[in-house]
């Protein structure tokens, strides 16, 4: 389990006049991102750098990536990608865009202004708990039925839909990493969401 984004961030810091312009959103696939990427690139075409980190899945099994854009390595996309791996959120992306102000701020300088921009963000978002979910088809005959929807409700299942016919047809929508071997009698199929 872990949290998602419940609306998009915001956070500009100013660093020897250097802009750090910094968004942040929920993004589910890397297409998501790439569009968000976009839509910054096209709205601040004068910027000199384009920096982000992303995380996106379950905590240990996550899709991760992260740019410098032209900013000696290691001082823009990896501390941006620290800040999101030493939190418990997923499914969220931090892009930062820079403006140069005149003054360099050496590697140091550029590393604690882009994690700073990036921890910011982060603090300044509402964020939800997501639970990963499965949907199982499972089928019981009709006196049977009262116990089923008993064990679904132990385990905290939601029952999507219910078909009667010559037996009892039951979707449900599951946690992931629930016990399913009280089920295993009635068990149909199981497909992820």
């Amino acid at each position: 389990m872990h949290k998602q984004p419940a609306n998009d961030g915001f956070f500009e810091l100013i660093e020897k006049r250097s802009r750090f312009i910094t968004y942040c959103q929920k993004v589910s696939r890397p297409e998501e991102f790439k569009q968000l990427l976009n839509s910054l690139k096209i709205q601040y075409p004068d910027a000199r750098h384009f920096c982000y980190g992303f995380r996106i899945g379950r905590l240990n099994s996550a899709l991760r990536g992260f740019s410098d854009d032209g900013e000696p390595s290691g001082t823009a996309g990896m501390p941006i990608l620290n800040v999101i791996d030493h939190s418990d959120f997923s499914d969220v992306a931090i892009i930062v865009v820079r403006y140069f102000g005149g003054t360099k701020l050496g590697t140091g300088g550029l590393a604690r202004a882009y994690s700073e921009a990036a921890s910011s963000v982060l603090k300044s978002i509402q964020w939800v708990e997501y639970e990963a979910k499965q949907e199982i088809k499972l089928l019981c005959q009709f006196p049977q039925e009262h116990q089923l929807r008993y064990l679904i409700k132990q385990l905290k299942g939601d029952i999507v839909s219910v078909d009667y016919s010559q037996t009892v047809n039951v979707s449900i929508s599951i946690a992931e990493d629930a016990d399913l071997s009280t089920l295993a009698l009635y068990r149909i199929n199981q497909s992820h969401n």
